[in-house]
């Protein structure tokens, strides 16, 4: 999936472990409602950022759809906004229609 292209490093990590410091761009699917203290988390990844890195977050939207979790796991689109602002990011951009169950936010850490 990587064939030719240079500047991207794949890197899978535990919710535990530390992030590479000289990532651009942090992709997390449909992991954050796994999450225990996701303000800690969350503040925790948003300290190890580079200053104008971005982090991609994608979860499951509300309601009754036919794959995902179980509705009472969800995190509304309000309340990833809210935790991501918590920890220091801004929302920088959305995909509203990129992906039909899911939400789809990338947020970056202010310069």
């Amino acid at each position: 999936m990587t064939e030719g292209v240079r500047n991207v490093q794949v890197a899978f990590a535990k919710p535990t472990s530390r992030r590479p410091r000289r990532g651009r761009l942090g992709f997390h699917v449909r992991r954050l409602h796994h999450i225990q203290d996701r303000p800690a988390w969350l503040a925790k990844l948003a300290a190890q950022m580079h200053k104008g890195a971005r982090l991609a977050l994608v979860e499951f939207k509300e309601g009754k759809l036919p794959e995902g979790p179980p509705e009472a796991v969800k995190l509304s689109r309000a309340q990833l906004v809210a935790l991501a602002t918590g920890a220091g990011l801004v929302l920088d951009s959305e995909k509203p229609d990129l992906l039909p169950y899911q939400t789809f936010l990338v947020f970056r850490k202010a310069r």
